[in-house]
């Protein structure tokens, strides 16, 4: 390329202005050249107030032309916050974001403020964002789409999120998606702000321990009763007696459901009376049956029973067998929370034979039975109450009817969980079809029961 160099030794360096000398584009290659041999001091040094952090950059940062001059004043360039204000960051990190990326593309730069010592340039405007860090006082408003999204791409680690407020500068739109801003990742558009709550604190539930369904129970009672045969004596009186009854029972629970469980029970007693020791006997007795709850007051239980009687002594004579199948409804009714009402009723079949001498009797018989009690606590420790029971007997191989009633007083006294201390008194009354068979009583006791539970 050849160029046309116009002598003019005779006339002053800027006499004649240089756009008649040379075209345009003669003029903007000569500038280059100038300014690559370090030509142009003044206008190719960064203007005062740039970053010494940032002027290492200036050897490797390619120079972005502007493209066109700036049209506002140095009065009107303060509008705007300088770049980097908008990350929370110092000035230097935030300008060295925008050198990167203004480094990639041709851009429309922020404009620098005149110098009053050097002349303005036109029509053309050199500068470059990786050579100058303006000023706050020489920084125009934000127009390029590319410097708001510098902005959001070089937001810093852990501050917030930057968002652009169109109010502000209603210059700061994309020409083709529009107003870009940046929403929290912690807003939705239906919701609204999300907060993340801390789930409560709650303690870890102990596990519970596997109920008890095995138990031991040992039992001693004394009672006095005016009428221990529940008969008229050989002289038509009737036979009165003290009487001591030492037990032992084992018995199980197991549930079988959450409102059934499984009865097994095995009883063995001692009957020893203190002047009739001719009558005394022991008792052996199994229970096997199953309970169900039918309402949360109320229950059905079904049993089936093997009793005997022996006479104590060597040769252990049984005289007495008795198997019963029973059926009971009971019920518990709250009325105060210390007053409580219970009531039941059994129906039961008894087989039962009695041996006299070498022969044997047949006692079979219809059970009915009926009654309620009344328990009051006292105290936590404390308990009474009263019964009131009612008996109907139908003997199925005898022409024999019985009826019975029996009212009875107590006081419960628990000295620990597991023992319990009880006195006890009442009457019976009744009447049968058999002339000897006589029901009225009266009779008064106390025992004493220690329960341990086995596993």
């Amino acid at each position: 390329m050849n160029l046309r160099v116009t002598t003019a030794t005779t006339i002053p360096f800027g006499t004649i202005p240089l756009a008649q000398q040379y075209t345009p584009f003669q003029l903007a290659l000569a500038c280059f050249g100038l300014l690559c041999c370090g030509a142009l001091p003044s206008q190719a040094s960064p203007a005062p107030g740039g970053d010494p952090v940032l002027d290492g950059l200036s050897e490797t940062s390619p120079l972005i032309v502007g493209l066109e001059a700036p049209t506002q004043s140095p009065g009107d360039q303060g509008i705007a916050p300088p770049p980097g204000s908008f990350l929370g960051q110092p000035r230097s990190v935030a300008d060295k974001a925008q050198t990167e990326v203004g480094s990639s593309r041709l851009t429309r730069p922020s404009p620098i403020a005149p110098q009053r010592d050097a002349p303005l340039l036109e029509p053309y405007l050199t500068t470059s964002e990786g050579l100058v860090s303006p000023s706050p006082s020489a920084v125009g408003p934000i127009s390029d789409s590319a410097s708001s999204r510098r902005e959001s791409i070089f937001q810093p680690a852990g501050s917030g999120l930057a968002q652009v407020d169109p109010d502000d500068d209603p210059d700061s739109q994309d020409p083709e998606l529009g107003i870009i801003q940046i929403r929290s990742l912690t807003e939705d558009t239906d919701l609204g702000i999300l907060r993340i709550r801390q789930p409560p604190n709650i303690p870890a539930l102990e596990p519970q321990p596997q109920p008890q369904i095995g138990f031991l129970t040992a039992r001693i009672a004394i009672a006095n009763s005016d009428n221990i045969l529940l008969a008229v004596n050989d002289v038509g009186g009737l036979t009165g007696d003290t009487f001591l009854r030492p037990s032992l029972s084992f018995a199980v629970y197991p549930s079988l459901g959450p409102q059934t469980v499984l009865i097994g029970t095995a009883d063995i007693g001692l009957q020893r009376y203190v002047s009739q020791s001719v009558l005394n006997y022991d008792d052996l007795r199994f229970r096997v049956g199953i309970r169900q709850g039918l309402t949360p007051r109320s229950y059905g239980q079904l049993v089936f029973t093997y009793q005997e009687l022996f006479r104590p002594g060597g040769n252990r004579n049984r005289f007495f067998k008795n198997t019963a199948l029973g059926l009971t409804l009971g019920r518990r009714d709250p009325i105060t929370p210390q007053l409580v009402l219970d009531s039941y009723y059994l129906i039961q079949f008894n087989g039962s034979q009695a041996a006299r001498g070498a022969t044997s009797v047949d006692f079979s018989r219809i059970f009915q039975s009926g009654g309620a009690y009344l328990g009051y606590d006292i105290t936590p420790r404390l308990q009474t109450g009263i019964s009131y029971q009612l008996n109907l007997i139908d003997y199925t191989a005898q022409d024999r009817y019985d009826t019975f009633q029996q009212v009875i007083g107590q006081v419960v006294y628990r000295i620990s969980p597991a023992i319990r201390m009880s006195i006890y008194g009442g009457v019976s009354f009744g009447r049968s079809s058999e002339p000897l068979v006589q029901f009225n009583d009266t009779f008064v006791g106390a025992s004493i029961d220690a329960t341990i539970p086995l596993f």
